[in-house]
């Protein structure tokens, strides 16, 4: 197999991830470009307009007003409905997991032991070799390919010591039933 399709096929692992960060700098940008501009031109006047004609002057600032009055002649009311509004958010708190993430299911894993320090690249390949022919005679495991040390970029820190194995499962209508 070539090595762009095993590593095409690699890939698949953190697309959620990737597609997400991709989508969100896209739209970002996107905004920053056109919705900002506009949205300065309407909210910031200069010195040269009269003021007293201005969007924020005009619909905003009567409302931000007369909150703010209230709130400052309330104030033990608006730091009751404040501590509620912090409490309410104990019961939601509460049934959320450990974590906050779906389940991803790729059939794809990544095994990444170490070894001792000071071990040599014979030994190493011997490891790594060793590893993948065990992981391999597991029934639902189609590939196994690993890496000890470092690629040839400047991008991979890691030392000899690490080991690298990526694992594709088969679909699961092929395990075995136990």
């Amino acid at each position: 197999m070539p090595v762009f399709a095993l590593q095409a096929e690699e890939g698949k692992l953190f697309s959620p991830l990737a597609f997400t960060k991709t989508w969100s700098m896209a739209i970002s940008a996107g905004l920053d470009i056109t919705l900002i501009p506009v949205l300065m031109g309407f909210l910031i006047k200069s010195d040269d307009l009269p003021r007293e004609n201005g969007w924020f002057k005009a619909h905003i600032e009567p409302v931000y007003a007369r909150s703010l009055g209230v709130c400052l002649s309330k104030p033990w009311i608006t730091l009751t409905v404040g501590l509620l509004a912090i409490a309410s958010m104990a019961l939601p708190l509460r049934q959320l997991t450990s974590e906050f993430m779906p389940p991803l299911d790729e059939g794809d894993l990544m095994y990444m032991p170490t070894t001792y320090p000071g071990i040599s690249i014979a030994e190493a390949r011997k490891l790594l070799q060793r590893t993948n022919q065990l992981i391999a005679g597991v029934p639902e495991v189609q590939r196994v390919f690993g890496k000890v040390g470092r690629a040839d970029t400047a991008t991979d820190p890691a030392p000899l010591t690490m080991v690298e194995t990526f694992i594709t499962l088969k679909p699961q209508d092929e395990w075995r039933k136990a």
